[in-house]
């Protein structure tokens, strides 16, 4: 008797530290492929901006390689000073897991134009599992090709591929 005893206590106490486990900051790293596409406008001497959306599948490093953590939408707005070329950019995220859990983001980056920008993304809040999530790290975005195409109007569409990677990002689950 006191064997099963024992043992249902191993297995509540076993189930119950995923809970525990979640109630604390998780730190991890991520990846996402992502497609950007904007337009880009004239916005100065020597200046241009850039307001598009950048898209794709989010991965999550693990000990046995990535892992599908669903996708991420983002709006960006990017500043180019063509002198110097470098470059500012801000934005908000929508990210959602397989699960339909959504997490809510804000970012800021600088780099150079065609190499990318390195930044910080904080999380804001999000719905489903995700509701009270906040958290915040390093954020890098590294292009890979891109297409530019003049329009009649004198704005130029731009489509850039790359790869979003997200380092030693803290995630701290709050009250919903």
């Amino acid at each position: 008797m006191t064997t099963i005893r024992m043992g249902l206590a191993l297995c509540i106490a076993m189930l119950a530290m995923p809970a525990l486990a979640q109630d604390e900051p998780q730190v991890f790293n991520a990846f996402a492929i992502a497609m950007a596409n904007g337009t880009v406008i004239k916005s100065g001497d020597k200046q241009a901006t850039m307001i598009g959306t950048l898209k794709g599948p989010m991965f999550v490093e693990t000990d046995e390689g990535p892992a599908d953590a669903g996708s991420m939408l983002c709006g960006a707005t990017v500043h180019l000073d063509q002198a110097s070329a470098k470059q500012t950019g801000t934005g908000v995220c929508t990210f959602t897991a397989q699960d339909g859990a959504t997490a809510w983001g804000e970012w800021e980056c600088a780099g150079y134009a065609l190499v990318g920008c390195r930044g910080l993304l904080k999380l804001t809040g999000g719905t489903g599992r995700m509701a009270g999530v906040t958290g915040e790290g390093s954020m890098v975005w590294r292009p890979s090709s891109h297409e530019l195409k003049k329009q009649l109007d004198g704005t130029t569409l731009q489509n850039t591929a790359g790869i979003v990677i997200w380092r030693d990002f803290k995630l701290v689950k709050g009250k919903p």
